[in-house]
């Protein structure tokens, strides 16, 4: 569903944040990745959004919503195939953002790739953990929502999910088939998981669309 609201907060650090609206009581948490804007995914607090949300089962960070996509109000939200990936963006503690160009790897960074890994980290209470393989060396972070179906994660539409089934976390020693992106500092970590797919067997997942 879509909605208008407003930016409670935002941590430049962690690179997440609050949205306040009517429709989502208690506030929606807003990660960097739901950000839909060129340059730099970060929001402003008070800044006026509208933005796509999901309601979750389990509340994440104490709130019982979950963006999916947000854009400041008045414009129109960028996709996430025509977001820049040739350069990366270093956030400091005060807000000052400056872009990389050069970040000194020793290979050519291979955006959308997939990989095979294994688990080697998953914070239940937070719902993130590491993934360890030799093309994401000191390992990938991820993020539950990576684990959402594909109908989910490569949605371009208007509208949000309410998603049931499946699986919302991953165990410590499996291997996963996952696809990743460069990251400046993602809680440390220099990738980021976009989908990751465990090689058990899951559940089948409900998925119900709304349409804003």
């Amino acid at each position: 569903m879509t909605s208008r609201g407003r930016v409670r907060s935002w941590e430049i650090l962690g690179m997440q944040g609050v949205i306040d609206s009517e429709d989502t009581p208690g506030g929606s948490w807003t990660p960097s990745v739901s950000v839909a804007v060129h340059g730099p995914p970060v929001l402003t607090p008070g800044e006026e959004v509208e933005f796509e949300w999901q309601h979750q089962a389990e509340p994440l960070y104490g709130h019982s919503f979950f963006t999916v996509r947000a854009w400041p109000l008045g414009t129109e939200p960028v996709a996430q195939s025509d977001r820049p990936t040739s350069g990366a963006w270093n956030i400091a503690p005060d807000g000052t953002v400056t872009e990389v160009t050069d970040l000194d790897w020793e290979e050519p960074i291979r955006v959308g790739t997939w990989s095979v890994g294994v688990v080697s980290v998953w914070n239940g209470e937070e719902s993130w953990g590491v993934i360890d393989s030799e093309d994401t060396p000191g390992g990938c972070w991820t993020f539950f929502s990576a684990l959402h179906p594909d109908e989910v994660i490569n949605s371009r539409s208007v509208g949000g999910f309410s998603i049931g089934g499946g699986v919302s976390d991953l165990d410590v020693g499996e291997q996963v088939d996952f696809e990743w992106e460069p990251a400046i500092d993602q809680d440390g970590y220099r990738f980021r998981a976009i989908k990751v797919r465990p090689r058990r067997e899951i559940p089948p997942w409900r998925v119900e669309r709304f349409e804003g």
